[in-house]
């Protein structure tokens, strides 16, 4: 009977520790678990992120290739299950490359772009349509202005995302107006929005022949010029200069279709008045005088013959090569501000088998980290505005009109009857008429009938 006791309260013991043990486990307020809730751990733990590799390419020279190399570095090591292997070309045989990679099905994951070519190579259908990754992910597109994203566009929708913008502005070398033997009327620098009446009453100061006289002047000289007041050559500069200033004045270079549209009122008055400040008031560079001071037009200022000239923002370094301490505004208006932006931009394979990575390469070089390494190199302008306090900051107070500038960029997508236009036949056509030499009426019934 003894026994028989003692094996009971063994029994109760265990029971009674067992009911408290079971009751602590229910009693654990959050505390953690050796055991998931529905029984299988290895359900419940989560995968690692697969490793990846993929290409991205783009063109550029040793140099600009070694800059995106350092960007691609920063890129995996923020993300160290993404390979990222650089395909690195020349501007020609990157082009060349791209489409025949194309035919044989080998495009890389991602690649750049240029503005100037998103229809041709979207046309081949190479390109993936953002819009739907972009909004999934939350991409800040208004970080970027319309006037880069309308230029990566085809068919309404976003094809490529721009993340450098070189833009289209107006020089002037300071040098010249500060010196009373090359400004002896005293002219002003140019205002930081001039209009073009504005800059023509100064380009007039600021042209002198061999006895300092100034157009319009008695005995004023045309044949004895030593220093002119600008150097525009509109002709060879179709697409970056004269398109702008025609949008300035409520005109166009090309319709919507795609026909020539330099007949209308509006044009017209653009097109006279450039040719008046060549021919006729001789305040601007003819293109045989360009010739003779080295033939760049966007160069003027550096020969130290030209007070101010239109170029793009990549001419500064130019500008600093040549020892020259020039000034910046934007391009002068007819009624609105307008420019050129030319933003390069990312797009990805529509072909690609790693979908995920391949977006995040693009939205990382194109968003504000990627962005923000981008202008801490100090050879580009970000295209989007998060990077702007860093550009600045690398570039100088200075630049920042580069950025400014942007909101003023016109939209104007380039087809292939646009390059047609503007690289093949423009400069050859229209080059001599707008400087007052040649009809200009027959010039462009001309090229409209190059490019039908």
């Amino acid at each position: 009977m003894l026994v028989s006791k003692k094996l009971v309260w063994v029994v109760c013991l265990v029971f009674v520790v067992s009911i408290s043990l079971i009751g602590c486990s229910g009693n654990n307020n959050g505390g953690e678990t050796n055991q998931p809730a529905n029984g299988n751990a290895a359900e419940e733990t989560q995968k690692p992120e697969e490793k990846v590799t993929i290409t991205y390419s783009q063109w550029g020279t040793a140099e600009e290739l070694q800059r995106i190399q350092e960007l691609l570095d920063q890129f995996m090591t923020a993300n160290p299950n993404i390979t990222v292997k650089l395909e690195g070309k020349d501007w020609g045989s990157y082009w060349d490359g791209l489409t025949a990679n194309a035919a044989g099905g080998t495009l890389p994951d991602v690649m750049k772009t240029s503005y100037a070519f998103i229809e041709k190579y979207a046309e081949l259908g190479i390109f993936k349509e953002l819009d739907g990754l972009l909004s999934s992910n939350g991409f800040n597109l208004a970080d970027i202005d319309n006037s880069m994203l309308g230029l990566h566009q085809y068919g309404g929708k976003q094809v490529s995302m721009p993340i450098d913008a070189n833009v289209i502005m107006f020089y002037y070398n300071k040098d010249l107006f500060d010196n009373p033997a090359t400004n002896p009327k005293g002219a002003a620098y140019p205002e930081k929005m001039p209009t073009w009446d504005q800059i023509s009453e100064i380009a007039t100061k600021m042209t002198l022949d061999a006895n300092n006289k100034n157009p319009g002047e008695d005995g004023f000289d045309a044949g004895s010029i030593k220093q002119w007041g600008l150097s525009l050559v509109p002709g060879s500069t179709m697409d970056w200069f004269l398109e702008p200033m025609l949008w300035s004045n409520g005109a166009k270079l090309i319709h919507d279709d795609s026909t020539l549209a330099l007949d209308t009122p509006e044009a017209q008055e653009v097109l006279q008045y450039f040719i008046d400040m060549t021919k006729n008031t001789n305040i601007n560079t003819t293109p045989a005088q360009m010739e003779g001071l080295g033939g760049q037009a966007n160069l003027g200022i550096t020969t130290g013959k030209v007070a101010m000239n239109a170029g793009g923002s990549w001419n500064t370094t130019h500008y600093k090569e040549a020892g020259i301490n020039y000034g910046i505004t934007h391009l002068p208006k007819f009624d609105t501000t307008q420019t050129v932006v030319q933003p390069a931009g990312v797009a990805m394979s529509a072909s690609t088998k790693h979908e995920e990575a391949a977006y995040k390469l693009l939205a990382w070089l194109a968003g504000p980290e990627g962005q923000t390494a981008l202008a801490n190199q100090g050879f580009a302008i970000p295209a989007n505005k998060s990077a702007s306090d860093a550009y600045v900051q690398t570039a100088g107070e200075d630049f920042g009109i580069f950025l400014e500038a942007q909101k003023y960029g016109i939209v104007s997508p380039f087809t292939v009857k646009k390059t047609d236009l503007v690289w093949t036949y423009g400069e050859q056509v229209m080059k001599g008429p707008l400087a007052g030499e040649g009809d200009l009426a027959a010039a462009i019934a001309d090229l409209a009938s190059k490019i039908q």
